[in-house]
């Protein structure tokens, strides 16, 4: 595994369980950023990207691999290590982000700045994004109203998202992205809540038949993704390579990033509609009606960090306030 030294050499970066080399997020994101480091820095900095967890731990282990130094980069689902973040996890509430991924991914990186920093002071933070708004897959029928997903085990990604299915007569599983498609071949869960833009690396659509997608100017869910560094081996290189580093990383890049994931999930909206799969639009009432449905699980959100001295309620609304100036800023 290679390491900074303080003239530039070289970097681990550590990615999740996602198949090796073939997530979009790998081919069109962290390769290409790391191809554009190397070239801002004349080859000082390289940056070895190792999918998969090929590195070795367990997904909830990245943050300290980075503390320790065991890696020096790794892309963190915040979602894989509940309580940890309690502050970020308010972009992962329910009917909290954009539909789309390129404003829910600015307003994300500015609350961070503005809200969460001492969430992530043991390392350097290059990036703070998101993908779009996540979507309903389901094996045999479309789940229109809350009360459709009574009775059904559905895989989720997050304790929040959890809690809002549970509410409403379902039963949550938590699973990483790589268990889908086994549990849907065997049975074991009835659907998923997942961007599209997992479906064609997944191959999804061999056992989903109907998406539910949500018409709102606010989607069901979003993911937060963290990319941090070692503080020490951030601080050991030399000037010119920080100001590298920098350049290609913050603000500008969870923007970037978010509009990546924009054109990811169209691909996998068009992958799954070009199968034969069927699109289901909640709106209106049957949308307000998963908005009211999902209240149960925010307000036990705001209890609990409440408990720790955190007022979720401002949080809450803050989170809201930028989404919605992003939302604005994006319009033609």
């Amino acid at each position: 595994m290679a390491k900074f030294d303080g003239s530039g050499a070289g970097a681990s970066a550590a990615l999740p369980p996602h198949p090796p080399g073939t997530f979009p997020t790998t081919t069109e994101g962290f390769l290409p950023w790391s191809k554009k480091i190397s070239e801002a820095s004349n080859g000082r900095l390289r940056i070895s990207v190792e999918a998969g967890m090929r590195l070795g731990g367990k997904p909830n282990e990245l943050l300290s691999q980075v503390e320790s130094k065991y890696v020096d980069i790794a892309w963190i689902l915040a979602a894989y290590s509940p309580g940890k973040f309690p502050r970020l996890e308010v972009f992962e509430l329910p009917f909290i982000a954009s539909s789309r991924a390129s404003v829910t991914s600015q307003a994300l990186f500015e609350y961070y700045e503005t809200y969460a920093r001492d969430e992530l002071s043991n390392v350097h933070v290059l990036n703070v994004w998101c993908h779009p708004s996540g979507v309903i897959l389901n094996q045999k029928e479309p789940i229109l109203r809350p009360s459709d997903a009574a009775g059904r085990v559905m895989r989720v990604p997050s304790d929040v998202i959890g809690e809002l299915f549970r509410n409403i007569g379902a039963t949550p599983r938590i699973a990483t992205v790589t268990q889908v498609l086994t549990l849907l071949k065997q049975r074991e869960i009835a659907g998923t809540v997942l961007p599209y833009e997992v479906i064609p690396t997944l191959k999804l659509t061999s056992e989903i038949s109907h998406i539910t997608e949500f018409a709102g100017h606010r989607g069901l869910y979003t993911a937060v993704f963290l990319l941090v560094m070692n503080k020490d081996v951030y601080a050991s290189l030399d000037e010119d390579l920080r100001r590298v580093l920098d350049a290609h990383s913050g603000a500008v890049i969870a923007a970037e990033w978010g509009r990546f994931f924009d054109e990811f999930e169209e691909i996998g909206r068009d992958d799954f509609t070009a199968a034969g799969g069927v699109v289901t639009f909640v709106k209106n009432e049957d949308y307000e009606e998963w908005v009211q449905a999902s209240q149960p699980a925010i307000e036990s959100w705001v209890a609990k960090v409440g408990r720790a001295g955190i007022d979720g309620a401002k949080l809450i609304s803050s989170a809201k306030q930028l989404v919605a100036k992003y939302a604005m800023m994006a319009r033609p």
